[in-house]
């Protein structure tokens, strides 16, 4: 038998099990990076609430023939869906896009994709009306300018593409 076959690479570690040092400076850190996150937890999910919550309300005020699509109560804080009724998601997207606004037509998962998204035709959203939706999530980042923005924003580009 080969000197070469029964070798091992990396040391000894851990009963052969891994070799190297632990990262120390990395679990410190995520460590501290979770109890950040767990201190502000609270305030960062009701300023996404409070953002989400206004940009629903004043798209539906302002844009005739929506869908909000998903519970109003028991959804994600900084997560909003919208079919518009009569626009092409797509077309939609490249003129927010040309305004500097990053948005989706369908999920997360599925970008890039034509096809309506799978979740809004599960919950009996018409495949017509699924291709005109719009997915915007709010971050850390974003302000109630920004939205304003956002809202001013589609009450052009669906008021040009219907």
């Amino acid at each position: 038998m080969s000197i070469l076959s029964e070798s091992k690479t990396g040391g000894h570690q851990e009963k052969d099990k891994r070799s190297g040092t632990e990262n120390v400076a990395g679990i410190v850190g995520i460590g501290k990076a979770i109890e950040i996150a767990q201190n502000e937890m609270g305030d960062y999910t009701k300023k996404l609430r409070i953002l989400r919550d206004y940009y629903l309300a004043n798209v539906e005020q302002n844009i005739p023939f929506i869908r909000i699509n998903g519970d109003l109560e028991n959804r994600l804080p900084g997560n909003a869906n919208i079919c518009f009724k009569g626009v092409d998601g797509g077309a939609m997207l490249n003129e927010l896009d040309k305004r500097g606004i990053c948005a989706s037509s369908g999920s997360a998962c599925s970008a890039g994709l034509l096809n309506p998204s799978h979740v809004l035709l599960a919950i009996g959203v018409p495949s017509s009306i699924a291709r005109s939706s719009l997915r915007v999530t709010f971050g850390r980042e974003n302000s109630t300018q920004d939205v304003d923005y956002l809202i001013q924003s589609l009450i052009e580009i669906v008021g040009q593409l219907r």
